[in-house]
């Protein structure tokens, strides 16, 4: 059983226009993406865009949303340091990547564009509930207390790398991804 012609259109079309997307809010930022230009950039028409996304913010979100899935997938170690470790691995490898570096700095520089905004707001809130299910997943095995706050910790974790990246424009420390999960998994008060 191959695929049908129209599912392999379809997956190709998403493929195109994504990567056209992407490229876009890399070369030029996400406020200046078009769907006109998107559209030349993947060599299909605007309507196949409009038809399968509606609007040029949830093409955004899933373009957003699929690069960082595939760049940084959910780890699964069975532990809570090897699955925190993992992810800011892949999160710095990401990072100190020129589309990284782009698509982080995309995701963060506020634009005046209340449709941006409401996109920008909905992929941290996307990519933050998924990335907490690290935490939520050692709970459930008993590796922390219930009581911690999977939020804060990847907000803790992911938050620092992306203050390098936005704000201090600076090379990654190597040991970045050890030193900031031992200090969430130690603390900072001695015991």
């Amino acid at each position: 059983m191959g695929d049908s012609p129209a599912q392999i259109r379809g997956a190709r079309l998403r493929k195109a226009v994504l990567d056209a997307t992407l490229a876009r809010i890399e070369s030029a930022g996400i406020a200046t993406v078009r769907i006109a230009d998107v559209a030349a950039d993947a060599g299909v028409h605007e309507t196949s865009i409009y038809r399968r996304w509606k609007t040029l913010p949830r093409l955004l979100l899933d373009a957003l949303l699929s690069r960082v899935a595939e760049e940084i997938p959910l780890p699964d170690t069975g532990s809570l340091r090897g699955d925190l470790e993992r992810f800011m691995t892949d999160l710095i490898r990401f990072a100190g990547t020129p589309s990284g570096r782009a698509l982080i700095r995309g995701t963060v520089i506020a634009e005046s564009d209340p449709e941006v905004e409401a996109i920008r707001r909905e992929f941290w809130v996307r990519r933050l509930s998924s990335s907490e299910e690290i935490v939520r997943r050692a709970i459930a095995r008993g590796d922390v207390a219930a009581t911690v706050d999977p939020r804060l910790t990847m907000l803790t974790l992911g938050g620092l790398v992306h203050l390098h990246v936005t704000q201090l424009d600076a090379e990654l420390p190597p040991g970045l991804a050890r030193d900031a999960v031992d200090l969430v998994l130690t603390g900072i008060t001695a015991r």
